[in-house]
């Protein structure tokens, strides 16, 4: 914190021919230093943007979603994706990914699970 000051008088002072003689090599590591922060900076802000812009945020549609996802070892986990209206569990490993069950014409879905509970209340005495 102490060399931001530093840093900030450095770079404001004049640049004159006598001043650019009478620099020290410590001054002018101090200005390299400070032209180096500022380009990473740069750098570092332009990246930021364009991920933000060009991100997979950016390019995912309304096609696919994912409804949820579970991890379930380090290189494995669960997905379930709603492609086109139909619901698709997915095995993702470091093999690849692999289609485990297709939920969209899964019977229990057809009715809510309201009505079953209910049904179950109106059968005790």
């Amino acid at each position: 914190m102490l060399l931001l000051p530093v840093i900030f008088a450095l770079l404001l002072a004049p640049a004159t021919a006598d001043a650019a003689e009478t620099l020290s090599m410590g001054s002018a590591v101090l200005q390299m230093a400070w032209a180096l922060a500022v380009v990473v900076g740069l750098i570092l802000v332009i990246y930021a943007l364009a991920r933000r812009r060009l991100g997979p945020t950016a390019l995912r549609g309304e096609a696919i979603k994912v409804v949820e996802l579970r991890h379930l070892m380090p290189k494995t986990s669960l997905a379930l994706v709603e492609v086109h209206g139909r619901e698709l569990l997915l095995g993702i490993s470091a093999g690849g990914i692999e289609l485990l069950a297709d939920l969209s014409d899964d019977p229990r879905k057809s009715t809510p699970a309201v009505s079953d509970f209910e049904q179950l209340l109106d059968r005790q005495p």
